[in-house]
């Protein structure tokens, strides 16, 4: 799955956008590689995050600029953690980072260019199956037709890895995804027998599909980075970020605290 790139804005924001001569900073389009990390230039504030903040992500956004009234648009990110770590050392550095665990930042060939990580989420693996599934533990796994799980390198497939290899599963037909949604899309579409998800991306899912827990599995810590050379947008960003009214939008979507 492509990394998406959307921007969230206030509706305010959007009307003073479209009323200015320079509306088109805040269009939704990529970033220029190595833009990212400049925005003291561009007047945006980029914004990466691990694809299991789809739905999250653009109501942070909305509600820090409801919150304090601050205009400046947030281009937001999404993918997987492993890629986002690429495209930072590519040059397309972003100023608030969050990745899916805290191995994926450690990849990062310039670490001293962002502050020192701070936890911000936990969040739980779980077998997502199709609610009509039979399927009611993990222990049935090899006897499924297929399983999808995240490639090894992205933090839901390291999670998912290590679970099997400590349960000594070996699953039979996998097929190997970019990111939890494209495995989330993979169970919603009856494509697999199962997935590996994390919970939140089970709970976005509705109906479609059943999560089921997997015992004796420490949950995914999500570490919060901010860029040195950030622009005070940025920091105050990630600021807000750490505060109530951000936890409370995560733990509506099934965050946890870490």
């Amino acid at each position: 799955m492509k990394t998406r790139i959307i921007t969230a804005l206030a509706a305010t924001v959007l009307l003073l956008s479209g009323c200015a001569s320079g509306a088109g900073a805040g269009d939704g389009s990529s970033p220029a590689p190595g833009s990212a990390g400049t925005t003291g230039g561009t007047g945006v504030v980029q914004f990466s995050a691990a694809a299991s903040l789809t739905d999250v992500a653009p109501e942070l956004t909305a509600a820090y600029a409801k919150d304090t009234g601050d205009t400046t648009p947030i281009q937001i990110n999404l993918g997987a953690s492993s890629k986002l770590v690429q495209q930072a050392n590519a040059g397309e550095r972003p100023d608030v980072l969050i990745t899916a665990d805290t191995e994926a930042p450690k990849a990062l060939e310039q670490p001293d260019a962002f502050a020192a990580p701070v936890d911000l989420l936990s969040n739980s693996l779980v077998l997502a199956v199709p609610a009509d599934s039979p399927i009611t533990g993990v222990d049935q796994l090899p006897e499924a037709h297929a399983v999808a799980i995240c490639a090894p390198a992205v933090p839901c497939g390291r999670a998912a890895n290590g679970y099997l290899e400590q349960e000594g599963i070996t699953l039979g037909t996998v097929t190997e995804e970019d990111d939890v949604r494209a495995v989330l899309t993979k169970v919603t579409a009856g494509q697999v027998d199962a997935g590996f998800v994390y919970a939140t991306d089970a709970a976005a899912a509705g109906g479609k599909v059943k999560a089921i827990k997997l015992p004796h599995l420490a949950p995914n810590t999500y570490p919060l980075l901010v860029a040195t050379h950030a622009p005070d947008s940025a920091q105050k960003f990630a600021q807000w970020l750490q505060g109530d009214a951000a936890t409370q939008l995560f733990s509506a979507a099934g965050f946890s605290q870490p």
